[in-house]
């Protein structure tokens, strides 16, 4: 049972105790008003924290019931209020919901009906404020505002992402997996007309072609087996709004003929249905391969090619934006570390600038996250990161000087590796690739020692 706050407003003191009494025992924080007045003065002062419910009586000493109905939903037009009465009558109730009370409670009521009434309520505006929450979130998170970036050559993608979504065109987004098209899809929806309507997304590469053809749109019951209810495809449940579709260059010619009928002609038939449907939905799509060259290839329908790419964005990988690096690593260190305050040691921050990021943006995350979690005493250091940074990050070693024997140069390189992994013998065996009883051998070979190395550091 969800508990929540209720405001009663009776000038009968009977009333007022037996009602704060009864809701009490449930949980409920209660606050009682004898004069209307006194309750539209309390509701002016607040801000935010509203009542769950007001429960009023029809019958009021200073301002009628229904008066003090009107005056509150013209404020507040969504507050939830349930008049009460000794004295009801059909058109008294009527003229109560006319007014915009929710319900109507006849004195005496039985505790059940008190009880049922006020819980239904309560779980309403609970779950009435978790979907607002839900959207803030959603629209925090996907706000164009809060885009993270530094460099020139996302910033030029992400203005003209801003430029063309008041357009109804299609887009095309090009790049490699990972790096991006996703922010820069929701980034066209939420600065479009369409913000207030959803944005849906679908990878088309992680389905297979019967499960994609009825994500998309949609079946009726008994379409196949298995379909025991008729499902909504995201076509339709995008209506008005924004549908993503990542790596299109994945999808089957089948399939890419039917997309086309919905781009060109704006309607599509479910799955098993001969009902032709109407589509109001603007198409994004995305992909890390060249459909130039799947068209040459036969494996992409020109014409499809051509009506997805009226407008194209391409995301540069993050290793063409190192800019990029730092100011993403403290988000993710942020997202996923929570209250916790880590710092990231300058020598760490290095090497991931200085990584290439195959995996882009979502391997970075990946990267942080793992970090947060091995992380000890506050701070993400060298230690903490996969040695595939490390052996990225460590500078070539330069040709050997004539003359040199081989002893000679395995001293410089261990000693080289050993100093850029900042004496951490683990990392240097793993760069290596060697054993770390073998590292300690010939670190003590070569008289190689961390003191000494510090020193002339300094």
């Amino acid at each position: 049972m969800q508990t929540g706050k209720i405001y009663i407003c009776d000038d009968d003191q009977g009333v007022q105790k037996l009602l704060e009494k009864m809701l009490n025992a449930q949980g409920h924080k209660v606050d009682v008003f004898g004069q209307g007045q006194q309750l539209l003065q309390a509701l002016a002062e607040q801000e935010e924290d509203f009542p769950d419910l007001i429960l009023i009586d029809v019958r009021m000493p200073d301002i009628g019931g229904l008066d003090l109905l009107r005056r509150i939903k013209t404020q507040r037009p969504t507050q939830k209020v349930v008049m009460m009465s000794a004295f009801g009558t059909v058109r008294s109730a009527v003229e109560a919901m006319k007014q915009g009370a929710h319900d109507f409670l006849l004195k005496p009521f039985t505790s059940s009906e008190l009880y049922n009434l006020v819980d239904k309520l309560v779980e309403h505006n609970r779950l009435l404020n978790e979907n607002r929450s839900l959207k803030a979130e959603i629209r925090r998170r996907f706000d164009p505002e809060q885009v993270i970036y530094r460099s020139p050559a996302f910033g030029k993608v992400f203005e003209m992402a801003k430029k063309v979504a008041p357009s109804e065109a299609s887009i095309l987004i090009t790049g490699e997996s990972g790096a991006g098209k996703e922010v820069i899809a929701s980034t066209i929806h939420y600065s479009s007309n369409r913000r207030d309507r959803r944005f849906l997304t679908i990878n088309c590469a992680a389905l297979t072609d019967t499960l994609l053809e009825s994500q998309l749109f949609g079946h009726i019951k008994g379409a196949f087996t298995g379909a025991v209810a008729s499902h909504q495809g995201l076509i339709e449940e995008a209506e008005h709004g924004t549908l993503f579709l990542d790596e299109i260059g994945d999808i089957s010619p089948a399939l890419q003929a039917k997309l086309l009928r919905v781009l060109q002609e704006r309607e599509y038939i479910p799955v098993g249905s001969t009902k032709v449907r109407h589509a109001n939905v603007r198409f994004i799509a995305a992909t890390n391969k060249c459909l130039e060259d799947e068209v040459k290839a036969g494996t992409f329908r020109e014409d499809l090619f051509y009506r997805l790419n009226v407008i194209t964005l391409h995301v540069p990988p993050l290793r063409e934006r190192s800019e990029d690096i730092p100011p993403l690593a403290h988000f993710f260190i942020e997202r996923f570390a929570g209250r916790d305050q880590l710092r990231i040691e300058q020598a760490a921050m290095q090497m991931l600038t200085e990584y290439s990021w195959p995996g882009n943006v979502r391997e970075l995350g990946n990267i942080i996250e793992m970090s947060v979690i091995l992380a000890e005493n506050g701070e993400i250091s060298t230690q903490h990161l996969p040695t595939k940074l490390a052996l990225e990050a460590v500078t070539p070693m330069a040709a050997p000087k004539k003359g040199m024997s081989l002893d000679d140069v395995e001293h410089l390189y261990i000693e080289q590796v050993y100093r850029q992994t900042r004496f951490h013998k683990a990392r240097t065996a793993q760069i290596l690739q060697i054993a770390r009883r073998t590292l300690d051998r010939k670190l003590q070979q070569y008289n190689i020692l961390k003191e000494n190395l510090q020193t002339e550091t300094e």
